[in-house]
């Protein structure tokens, strides 16, 4: 089959050594390039294969292992003892108005010039209706005071996890400390709060 347009290309390739060695060569190379390529394109696949093997051989071994269904019940009754510290509330608002009451009155108990700020309140996840309920403390307090308020936030029935303690002693005792309470909330949320 000829095209037109190509017999000066023919002619030209005919008479001239060199374009037809320079051709070959650049043959050459296009082909060294696919086969370095196949090479990448196979360590790449080798690599996926190792990562693939390692997990299928975990898998294999934590399926040969027995108590499936023991560990699955204490996984269940431990869920449902953590779900039963988690309050109900009607709302997001209610929740943290419930939590502020209670820290106000717990450390206004233990130290009185201690301050309570409520952070936003932050949904745990889009699946659950669960919500975080975060409180900051700050103030002077002398040390023995800040261990007693501690007790009395971690003694709490309702879930209260403290995120963190920064006790500072000396001529200026304080305590900046971080807690976090956990709500159901089963009628929903305010607009504006953090999903």
């Amino acid at each position: 089959m000829k095209i037109p347009g190509l017999d000066p290309f023919r002619a030209e390739l005919a008479r001239n050594p060199r374009l037809r060695v320079g051709i070959a060569v650049i043959g050459a190379l296009l082909l060294v390039y696919q086969l370095a390529g196949l090479s990448d394109t196979r360590s790449r696949l080798e690599a996926d294969y190792s990562v693939k093997l390692m997990q299928l051989v975990r898998v294999q071994g934590i399926s040969r292992e027995d108590g499936w269904d023991r560990r699955a019940s204490d996984i269940h009754a431990v869920r449902k003892a953590l779900e039963a510290q988690i309050p109900d509330a009607d709302s997001v608002g209610l929740a943290q108005a419930t939590v502020q009451g209670w820290l106000r009155d717990t450390v206004g108990n233990v130290g009185p010039k201690l301050t309570v700020t409520m952070g936003t309140p932050l949904r745990v996840d889009e699946q659950h209706p669960y919500w975080r309920i975060p409180a900051q403390i700050n103030g002077p307090i002398v040390p023995s005071q800040a261990l007693e308020l501690i007790r009395q936030i971690e003694s709490r029935k309702e879930l209260v996890t403290v995120q963190s303690i920064r006790l500072t002693s000396g001529d200026n005792p304080s305590l900046a400390l971080e807690v976090a309470s956990y709500y159901r909330v089963i009628r929903g949320g305010p607009a504006h709060a953090a999903p």
